[in-house]
């Protein structure tokens, strides 16, 4: 008996799945949404004229593609790196946790230690080797004398280099350690802006190397778990600040989960957020409105993850009821397949319809069958788009 990836003549995978955490090579897939993927790239495009980084939101249900998004966006920039975007485009993924009491000090150590300490302190040694006067072009990079202190003394081996990093994360430090930097204050004690200015120097920093820093923050819907007014406030004045036109050295790709936008986290609807990063920069990813889109969905899924001489030659050896495309499905069942989606439109999304579309080939694998035909898939989808 034939594995599961041979059976179904599968390229160098284990089943139907997508998912470009697991497999970073699936983020050049974006199926059946040619309309959408070609807003994505005009916006992101554009955002390189003005303001200077991308600062896009995306949102829809569960399983709309949210995550895939993001990583696609990675994956378009990185390979057709738009002409208006100077400098490389140095990409992070941060699926954000909030808390309660989470304030903008929180978000700001993830983006930060996403970062990492060893990336940003190889700039600064970049510029040191570029700069005739490294004091100078620090300054030049940072409104605030301390930012550009801890930034320098990142060049530095031992303890006060890891000092000077928990401090640019927005850690609170002891008061003799403050002076041994010879810094003022710990970092965010004058208010959110002041931990945006940093993260804003390091955006600065990057692009004076030749790079373009990038975040793409996931899973932001975490935003409704914080209670806190004054903790909720720090982080509207996070992003905030980090909207302004300004800002334009660190990028913010943010991908969060909402039926209708007002489900939407309360801070990213506020006019000043919606505002800065503007109404066109909100992106919706809806459901699969049409059985026409399930099947170019589905074609343009099998197509990419079968191996088309195999299963081509399995075609035509046991002359199957299928073609390249519909392959594993019988043409009936795949038709079947679409129309058991668009049943309840909200199921009409791409983790179900793969969810779908992996069941089904488990179950034919078992029964050993070349083909899922109509029986299976009555016996699958109707537990899964309901």
């Amino acid at each position: 008996m034939s594995e599961f990836p041979e059976w179904f003549c599968l390229k160098d995978r284990p089943n139907f799945t997508i998912d470009a955490q697991i497999n970073p090579d699936d983020a050049r897939y974006y199926f059946g949404r040619d309309d959408i993927k070609g807003r994505l790239q005009r916006q992101v495009r554009r955002s390189f004229i003005a303001p200077g980084v991308p600062k896009l939101m995306v949102w829809g249900p569960y399983g709309s593609g949210k995550t895939q998004t993001l990583f696609y966006l990675e994956h378009y920039l990185k390979t057709e790196t738009p002409s208006a975007c100077k400098g490389r485009p140095h990409i992070l993924y941060v699926a954000a946790e909030m808390r309660s009491n989470s304030a903008a000090n929180h978000l700001h150590m993830q983006l930060m230690e996403a970062l990492g300490k060893e990336t940003v302190a190889g700039w600064v040694r970049e510029l040191f080797d570029q700069a005739t006067d490294l004091d100078t072009a620090l300054q030049e990079l940072a409104e605030d004398l301390n930012i550009a202190l801890a930034l320098k003394e990142l060049r530095a081996a031992g303890p006060s280099s890891f000092t000077a990093w928990r401090w640019l994360t927005g850690q609170p430090l002891r008061t003799t350690e403050i002076t041994g930097l010879s810094l003022t204050r710990n970092l965010g004690e004058v208010g959110a802006g002041d931990l945006v200015n940093a993260l804003v120097a390091v955006g600065s920093l990057a692009s004076r190397v030749g790079k373009k820093l990038i975040f793409l923050i996931d899973e932001l819907e975490e935003l409704t778990n914080v209670r806190a007014g004054d903790a909720a406030e720090s982080i509207h004045q996070y992003f905030r600040r980090l909207g302004e036109p300004a800002n334009d050295s660190v990028g913010l790709l943010v991908g969060f989960k909402a039926d209708v936008f007002d489900d939407a986290p309360r801070i990213l609807q506020r006019g000043d957020i919606v505002g800065r990063v503007g109404t066109s920069n909100y992106i919706n990813i809806p459901p699969l409105p049409a059985v026409q889109d399930v099947k170019t969905f589905l074609t343009e899924l099998l197509s990419n993850l079968i191996l088309h001489d195999k299963a081509q030659a399995l075609i035509t050896a046991h002359n199957l009821d299928t073609e390249f495309g519909v392959y594993p499905f019988e043409r009936s069942a795949s038709e079947l397949l679409a129309d058991y989606a668009t049943q309840d439109i909200s199921r009409a999304l791409p983790r179900y319809i793969i969810n779908a579309v992996n069941e089904c080939a488990i179950q034919g694998w078992d029964e050993q069958k070349y083909l899922i035909d109509e029986g299976i898939v009555n016996t699958v989808a109707q537990f899964l788009f309901v």
